[in-house]
């Protein structure tokens, strides 16, 4: 009498003959069935519970070395060796006993050798990173340079969005954080240079670098970690949506409905912030001059005029359109790269934080070196 199994079960049936349990095999034991053939010998395995058995396998169609270790395995404890046909049998025998087989050890790899694969598999992702960067800044120009030549192709709307959204929504923000950072700066000037009788050169500190640095770079790095991260995040889940396939479907360009009206936003906005950041700025260091040093803000605009030279403020200005593009390609593209779940929107949201800031420094700090350099 049959015992009971599943009506998907293809390959194997165990039957009860007299007082003993026989398994007849059937089907393709190949390499494309390996799975469900494993399945189902598991299954067996935990209903004949170590009885004995014998294996009719004479049902067999074809059989590779794949089904044939399985058949190995299923027979390793059965004293009588499977009735296959005599086209099959090579196969079986080709193979030892799966008594004889033992799954290679792992072997963990020397110190040295150990570091240098992390080193060098570290490298290459830098590397694919860096190329898909580029890669992505390409596509970016080229739509660019080809709207340029079709000015009706840049989405007005979305752009003006995207401007309200990044730099007119920020006017507070950058504001209140460039009067309490020249106030900062200026107490500090203040208290270090009263100790040699240089006070009076703390309007040259204060001004000097909050136009040259402090504007602009901590403009950039609140936008970063605003605007850049709404750029990751939105794109981000719009590509969970598969929004961004549909736009493809569609014969659109993600790259000219979804990035460029956001870059475009942010080369537009970015100087504008800075030059308020920069407002701000000397209004907190005119008041903290006034309470700290006893400055009237008379004489600090004389002040001003004296030792401000437009070089300092165009040094500025020359850095936030490359801080706005470095910003808004690195949020776009980490946007772009969101899959799977909401945990690689929130990752990579915060790496392109992480990513935008540590390379809107390291452009600041080659900006330094080449301004030194040139004598600006």
């Amino acid at each position: 009498m049959a015992m009971a199994m599943s009506n998907d079960q293809k390959f194997l049936e165990i039957r009860q003959e007299q007082d003993k349990a026989v398994l007849f095999l059937r089907g393709d034991w190949t390499i494309e069935n390996a799975a469900p053939i494993e399945q189902e010998l598991e299954h067996a395995t935990r209903e004949l519970d170590h009885r004995p058995c014998d294996v009719v396998a004479d049902r067999i169609g074809r059989l590779d070395t794949s089904g044939a270790f399985l058949l190995k395995k299923l027979t390793a404890a059965e004293t009588s060796r499977p009735r296959l046909g005599p086209a099959l049998q090579p196969v079986l025998d080709f193979l030892p006993d799966y008594s004889h087989y033992t799954p290679p050890v792992a072997r963990k790899p020397l110190a040295f050798i150990a570091a240098f694969s992390f080193i060098g598999e570290r490298t290459h992702r830098a590397l694919d990173f860096t190329w898909d960067v580029f890669s992505f800044v390409g596509r970016v120009s080229v739509r660019f340079l080809t709207n340029l030549a079709n000015p009706h192709h840049f989405r007005l709307p979305s752009i003006v969005r995207h401007v309200q959204e990044t730099g007119i929504a920020a006017l507070p923000i950058i504001g209140l954080l460039g009067v309490l950072m020249t106030m900062v700066i200026t107490y500090q000037g203040a208290i270090q240079l009263r100790r040699f009788g240089a006070d009076v050169y703390t309007i040259d500190l204060t001004v000097i670098s909050l136009l040259r640095e402090m504007g602009v770079l901590i403009t950039a790095i609140m936008v970063a970690g605003r605007s850049g991260s709404a750029f990751a995040a939105e794109i981000g889940v719009m590509n969970l949506r598969d929004e961004v396939s549909a736009l493809r479907t569609m014969g659109m360009d993600p790259i000219e409905v979804l990035v460029l009206p956001r870059v475009i936003a942010l080369l537009l906005m970015l100087p504008v912030l800075g030059l308020i950041a920069d407002a701000a700025g000397l209004f907190g260091g005119a008041l903290m001059s006034w309470i700290e040093l006893g400055v009237s803000p008379g004489m600090f605009v004389t002040r001003l005029y004296e030792t401000t030279d437009i070089w300092h403020l165009a040094v500025g200005f020359i850095k936030a359109p490359f801080f706005a593009v470095v910003i808004g390609v690195i949020g776009c593209y980490e946007g772009m790269r969101v899959e799977g779940s909401a945990e690689s929107v929130g990752r990579l949201t915060t790496t392109s934080v992480v990513l935008s800031i540590f390379t809107v420094i390291v452009i600041d700090a080659i900006f330094s070196v080449f301004f030194a350099e040139v004598g600006v």
